[in-house]
């Protein structure tokens, strides 16, 4: 009998991309050949659209309602930070490679480059934790913090960057396909911090060897999307119908460079993990952890450490 696991999708549309690789592995038979039954479950519903709140489906892996969630870095440390470093759930594997967060500006802008965003306006109308991740990433440059517009139930940020109002929206890369709907045309100021931004997260009561397997299957799942796109593209579709084939080729087009960076998709370092801890915790003004509450040591990779930010 083969080992029935739960795997928790992130946010189906704004970071389709991400999960394009374990549909991938799910259609081309990589579980199975390990003796797994994975199923990809929807997202468990956020009380609140907070950091905590959003959190909610790292907590749903430690009480049992998963076994493993494709989640950021910032709703894990977030959920560990309030439990004191006692949730026990662990990251297996890194996928956004890089922080993924970004600039969405129009297409025609003037502003190219992350030096052109300090002390331009930018809307505090999309996810709250968006706007204290981009203060925090021109932080790291040492710029002038962002004139961050509350928008809030004000309408469409792309009709505020459409009219001038404000000058960037903060989000992940990964959005830009979402925004990209609405008519005006946009491009990605990425900031590209050498930090991790995403991974699966793996319940502790889960032995080594199962997670092993499922975290290889899914290494493998990348290589077999990049080879095979239509393959994962396919298997989404026949789950998610109301999502096109345009969205997820494009959602992977904007994914696929945060994931094959320096080492293979899916492993992690302790190095690049610390810096990761130490730079995400500060950014959001979290408690931080210890390493050993952060991720399984036993899958760990040698340090060979991330690029320079661009």
């Amino acid at each position: 009998m083969p080992d029935r696991v739960r795997v928790q999708l992130w946010c189906s549309t704004c970071v389709a991309g991400l999960h394009l690789p374990a549909f991938a592995a799910q259609a081309g038979g990589l579980f199975a050949e390990r003796g797994l039954e994975v199923e990809l479950t929807k997202i468990v519903a956020a009380p609140d659209k907070t950091l905590s709140g959003l959190s909610e489906r790292v907590r749903a892996v430690a009480d049992g309602r998963a076994d493993f969630v494709f989640t950021s870095i910032a709703y894990f440390l977030s959920a560990q930070a309030e439990a004191g470093g006692e949730l026990p759930v662990r990251f297996a594997a890194v996928f956004h490679r890089r922080n993924p967060i970004a600039a969405l500006v129009a297409a025609d802008s003037q502003l190219g480059e992350p030096a052109d965003l300090a002390g331009r306006r930018a809307t505090a109308s999309t996810l709250p934790w968006f706007a204290s991740e981009y203060e925090g990433a021109l932080d790291h440059f040492e710029l002038d913090r962002p004139v961050m517009v509350d928008r809030r139930g004000s309408g469409d940020p792309v009709a505020a960057l459409e009219r001038k109002e404000i000058d960037a929206i903060p989000a992940l890369i990964d959005m830009l396909p979402v925004y990209g709907k609405h008519g005006l045309p946009l491009r990605a100021i990425p900031l590209d911090i050498a930090v991790y931004g995403s991974g699966l997260v793996a319940a502790e009561r889960l032995p080594s060897e199962l997670v092993a397997r499922v975290t290889d299957a899914l290494r493998e799942g990348f290589e077999l999307q990049r080879e095979q796109p239509e393959l994962g593209i396919a298997a989404y579709r026949r789950r998610f119908p109301n999502i096109s084939e345009d969205h997820l080729r494009s959602s992977w087009a904007v994914f696929e460079p945060y994931a094959f960076v320096g080492p293979p998709p899916g492993s992690m370092d302790a190095d690049t993990w610390q810096r990761s801890i130490d730079y995400t915790s500060a950014t959001h003004g979290l408690q931080a952890v210890p390493a050993e509450a952060v991720y399984r040591s036993e899958l760990l990779t040698p340090a060979a450490g991330l690029e320079p930010a661009l």
